[in-house]
């Protein structure tokens, strides 16, 4: 795999600096370190950072060559193609954050025999990355999870799949990608066999956050099981479809709507409060990316196309490499796609040109957080907005 570089203004990772700009918790360091004397400690707000044995340490600075914070693998905008679009089956796009064009890639590559990396819910609400080998298993790669994810020994698990001539897709943040790539860099693995597909992303949250949001509204932890969340619903309510809204079923079956209005954690989320603190300065958040395809929302796609609906679901999708403009020869059977250009894509999504902006009252919220709840925590810090306490209920039939 061909990269072109791009000068990053000599950004340090986080062990050289202690910086906290300058790590965005992907675990490359911990993975690739031949001494395992690097572990990993949550700090006051939750979110880990690595902390390196200097006793075990032999300075073979594998971990800095491997930090995506500080090296450099960019691919040329220039070369990226821009496409929208929405896949053929309204069924994909329900199911979907966006338009369907992930449901499209790994029905593509497992006819390939591709092996595939990404993020599902765990039975007890933990944000994982894993395998799948299946369309029932890449299922669960599909929809936000608005949670960053625990690759927990992924990237050298890829390593031995593609050292055995395995082909695999992986799929992730920008920062999880430029990780994994580097990590493999580093190893001297050859990446002929591997797609990498990133995300457009506004930030992460980290998991120590969800769990107490999660375990105040079902009553506690310990009593989530059988519960389903869905970010992203697309359920239709008082005749519109409101995408920045989540969908929680029962066990038994009941449906609540939460949206930005009366659940904290969306209000949260949307209203960049609680993202870890190298969100605020992603050097990833460019045009030029680090994946072969970067998939994300085609927001604001009827000013061109009046008949295509963003908030139902539309895809966008960059194009970045050879790899991935071969790819798209297969994918867009599956789907209605129109032909856009970069400029475009930058200005209907602001993290393909900048980092998300924090909010002012970030601090304020975690200094709460630990002696409040979440709710309280959240409405304090956002202008002391009141929160409509019960989420609109819907019954439903569930199969």
């Amino acid at each position: 795999m061909i990269m072109n570089k791009f000068d990053t203004g000599g950004r340090r990772m986080y062990l050289t600096s202690g910086d906290k700009l300058e790590c965005c918790g992907c675990k490359a360091c911990v993975e690739i370190c031949p001494q395992k004397c690097i572990s990993l400690k949550e700090d006051n707000e939750h979110f880990i950072y690595p902390v390196v044995n200097k006793t075990e340490c032999t300075h073979c600075n594998l971990c800095e060559k491997t930090c995506p914070i500080s090296s450099h693998i960019f691919k040329s905008s220039n070369k990226s193609e821009v496409w929208v679009g929405r896949y053929k089956s309204q069924n994909v796009i329900f199911d979907s954050s966006s338009g369907g064009a992930y449901t499209a890639i790994y029905k593509t590559l497992l006819k390939e025999n591709y092996i595939f990396y990404g993020v599902r819910w765990s039975e007890n609400f933990q944000v994982i990355h894993d395998i799948a080998k299946t369309e029932q298993g890449c299922e669960n790669f599909r929809k936000s999870k608005y949670v960053l994810s625990d690759t927990n020994k992924v990237f050298s698990k890829i390593e031995g799949h593609l050292v055995n001539s395995e082909k695999v897709c992986f799929s992730g943040t920008p920062c999880q990608c430029a990780a994994l790539l580097a990590y493999l860099n580093s190893k001297h693995i050859r990446c002929d066999n591997l797609i990498v597909v990133d995300i457009i992303c506004h930030g992460a949250p980290n998991q120590y956050l969800f769990d107490k949001y999660i375990s105040e509204k079902i009553g506690s932890k310990s009593n989530i099981t059988g519960y389903i969340y869905n970010f992203k619903n697309k359920t239709p309510y008082s005749g519109k479809v409101n995408s920045r809204s989540a969908e929680m079923i029962s066990p038994q079956g009941e449906s609540y709507i939460l949206d930005s209005q009366n659940d904290p954690f969306i209000k949260a989320y949307y209203g960049r409060l609680f993202y870890r603190p190298a969100c605020g300065d992603c050097r990833f958040a460019r045009p030029e990316r680090v994946s072969d395809i970067t998939i994300g929302d085609a927001w604001h796609i009827e000013r061109d196309y009046p008949e295509w609906n963003s908030l139902a679901g539309v895809s966008l999708i960059l194009l970045n490499s050879p790899k991935g403009k071969s790819l798209f020869d297969d994918i867009k059977k599956q789907m209605e796609v129109k032909k856009m250009n970069i400029a475009w894509a930058v200005e209907t999504n602001a993290q393909l040109s900048k980092p998300t902006q924090m909010h002012p009252k970030r601090e304020k919220f975690f200094s709460l957080l630990e002696n409040t709840p979440f709710e309280v925590a959240v409405s304090k810090s956002m202008d002391g907005s009141v929160f409509r306490r019960v989420a609109r209920r819907i019954k439903r039939f569930v199969k």
